[in-house]
């Protein structure tokens, strides 16, 4: 696989052209109901202010649910027809992230406050529930549109695992905040649920729509999975080390509320003074005045920024290498390239 400006042009026109039809989609299913569950599930997605107006907000980068369409159409599929899982992908995706926020007490998201914050946390936790309900319901929608009916159940298997795993990781991260123990390879375990379920799967649903083999079915999920536990690492990287004017946040949170992240424990796991200072550190409670720069001093010296940076190339290289026996031609394996980069940026 190669990277060339050429391809980027044409991974970002087939992009410019995928959103708007999985907005279109996921508005049709959301739906405009003012009720107050549905109105704070468009100001999650960024479409209305917290008074119901319409919001002028970027819907991001939309990784996941392009993914759904760009591997339908490389395997000789129509997009438009798979854009009904793209929503349901994208819906599964916000619907966890509205939960997320509820499990780290985030009040922020994006800039704006999130859903819990100002609803509550029962009621968030409802509004999640209905747009995970939702995303089943747009599966629905393939067989409406005249996709036949074995695989849309293969589809929605497909998403449903997904989402288990997706569960499985989140239980095992916030399991961790309580753990001194966690071991470079429990965090792997981890981070292939919580955030690679998500990039493997509407890899796999895109192509199986497409009407792909299963053998290509399974390169383009071990592609998606492989690149989805790069993203998690480079991530765990820009936290500390990334440009809050790109990420959105400040840098050190993860350090300052003592998460157990891939750079933390491979710098604990290597051991030597800095790492037995880092575990030392992550055993007080953290204090106000804290500054992130000292515990990342220790990680860098402890060996755990090097450490990560090679998961997220080794991972990167697995990506690649999932493709072998997906029989893709040269451009279609250069869009992926394209999409790996854009989805993973560059390595902190």
């Amino acid at each position: 696989m190669t990277q060339d400006a050429p391809d980027s042009q044409q991974l970002a026109a087939r992009i410019e052209r995928y959103r708007p039809l999985i907005l279109e989609e996921m508005r049709a299913v959301v739906g405009a109901d003012p009720a107050g569950m549905f109105s704070w599930m468009r100001y999650h997605l960024g479409w209305e202010d917290m008074h119901g107006a319409p919001a002028a907000e970027s819907p991001g980068k939309m990784l996941r649910s392009v993914a759904v369409l760009l591997a339908a159409e490389l395997v000789g599929g129509s997009a438009e027809a798979a854009v009904p899982a793209a929503a349901a992908v994208d819906l599964v995706h916000n619907f966890s992230l509205l939960h997320d926020d509820i499990e780290d007490a985030s009040d922020t998201r994006r800039g704006r406050a999130t859903v819990w914050s100002f609803a509550g946390i029962p009621q968030a936790i409802n509004t999640g529930d209905a747009m995970f309900t939702l995303a089943r319901l747009a599966m629905h929608r393939l067989q409406e549109a005249g996709e036949e009916e074995r695989r849309v159940l293969e589809a929605m298997r497909e998403l449903d695992e997904a989402c288990l795993r997706l569960v499985e990781g989140q239980y095992l991260d916030m399991a961790f905040e309580t753990r001194s123990d966690v071991t470079p390879g429990e965090y792997v375990t981890m981070a292939a649920g919580k955030t690679a379920a998500m990039f493997g799967a509407p890899f796999a649903i895109g192509a199986l729509l497409g009407g792909a083999d299963g053998t290509t079915v399974s390169a383009f999920r071990r592609f998606g999975t492989h690149l989805g536990l790069a993203f998690q690492a480079i991530d765990d990287l820009l936290d500390i080390w990334g440009d809050p004017a790109t990420t959105g946040k400040p840098l050190g949170g993860d350090l300052l509320s003592r998460k157990r992240t891939y750079p933390v424990v491979a710098s604990i796991e290597a051991g030597g003074a800095a790492a037995e200072a880092l575990r030392a550190a992550y055993g007080v409670p953290p204090q106000p005045d804290e500054d992130y720069r000292a515990l990342a001093a220790l990680v860098e010296a402890a060996g755990g920024r090097a450490a990560t940076v090679r998961l997220a190339r080794e991972q990167l290289d697995e990506a690649r290498r999932s493709l072998a026996s997906s029989h893709l031609d040269a451009d279609a394996l250069a869009l992926l390239e394209q999409y790996a980069q854009a989805a993973t940026g560059r390595i902190p």
